[in-house]
């Protein structure tokens, strides 16, 4: 199993809508089992996948075991949870789902006091940071864990990622999004850091390394790529070429996903996954439909032109899958 999570410090760059929608045709068209993990507090990605009433249903049962309701006995110092949270299915997408939690959110305080303990190098410490690497290591029936989460470099994304295996960026041509990505470096450098120190610690003081289910922790992210949102252009004898507005902001961007490449070790050539159409007329359908834009049809309100958006996304979709199993060996 391998576990993506889809992360931006910025907001509004398709996060969602790309982890959905390549979740599902890796699922229906490249036959890989997919589990997606709604681990942003605003829940989109369930809302998304599931249909109002099931999702309702979900929330409302008593049984029904949150991502945010595993880390319950985490905090009360009992250890990780011997239950996985309630794991459900989204029909349409073709992919298995744990429901996202608003309560989720105000985790954020116990794993800030925790990751203190952490660079402390205290058992407790590592226990918190490290919950989700444990929650994932208990999913090895998927070929593919993907990881919803919200624009944000907090103490609960920071867990998130240190968990997981790998990361994709969406992308768009904007000054912010170009902030977004110093702001990640500086995050990841200073995290990086900060654990090397704190292992070394909780080696000192314990006498071994800290393990989840046999394996010691570590800073083992890897990058594997990004996805650029679609930029307003100009023909050039025959081939788009980017405004003058927009030229600067590329170049800036360019130089600095080759210093994340080369903080992660990885080739810049083939980190560029793809460019994400402009589908703004069939994204409201994919999701009043709860179905990936690939899969949409007349019985969805598909009319018109509205048949090309669904062939480009087909295209679209087909080309990064292929180009992100080329990175990510499942």
């Amino acid at each position: 199993m391998k576990s993506v999570c889809f992360f931006n410090n910025k907001g509004g760059v398709g996060k969602t809508t790309l982890l959905c929608n390549l979740g599902s045709f890796l699922a229906k068209r490249n036959g890989k089992s997919v589990l997606v993990l709604d681990a942003d507090p605003q829940c989109n990605a369930s809302a998304y996948l599931l249909a109002e009433e099931q999702l309702e249903a979900i929330l409302r049962d008593g049984e029904h075991k949150s991502l945010d309701s595993f880390y319950e006995p985490i905090r009360k110092g009992q250890g990780y949870p011997v239950e996985l949270p309630t794991i459900v299915s989204s029909a349409r997408f073709g992919v298995d789902l744990i429901v996202g939690d608003p309560k989720l959110s105000i985790r954020e305080d116990l794993l800030a006091t925790d990751w203190a303990a952490t660079r402390n190098g205290e058992p407790r410490g590592f226990q918190t940071t490290f919950a989700i690497k444990y929650l994932l290591s208990r999913l090895n029936k998927y070929d593919l864990v993907f990881i919803d989460m919200g624009p944000s470099l907090g103490a609960l994304n920071r867990s998130v990622l240190l968990g997981a295996d790998s990361f994709i960026m969406p992308l768009s041509v904007d000054i912010f999004s170009l902030m977004a990505i110093d702001n990640i470096l500086k995050s990841f450098t200073s995290w990086k850091i900060a654990l090397t120190d704190a292992i070394r610690k909780h080696e000192e003081n314990e006498g071994e390394h800290f393990q989840i289910n046999g394996h010691p922790v570590g800073w083992d992210l890897q990058f594997v790529g990004y996805v650029m949102q679609q930029y307003k252009a100009k023909v050039v004898s025959g081939e788009r070429v980017p405004v003058a507005a927009f030229e600067r902001i590329i170049s800036e961007q360019t130089a600095e996903l080759r210093q994340m490449c080369e903080f992660f070790g990885s080739d810049y050539e083939s980190a560029k996954l793809g460019e994400l159409p402009t589908l703004s007329s069939v994204v409201p359908l994919s999701q009043q439909a709860h179905a990936p834009i690939f899969d949409l049809g007349a019985k969805d309100g598909i009319v018109g032109s509205q048949y090309t958006r669904v062939s480009e996304a087909t295209e679209f979709f087909e080309r990064i899958a292929e180009r992100f199993l080329g990175r990510v060996v499942t």
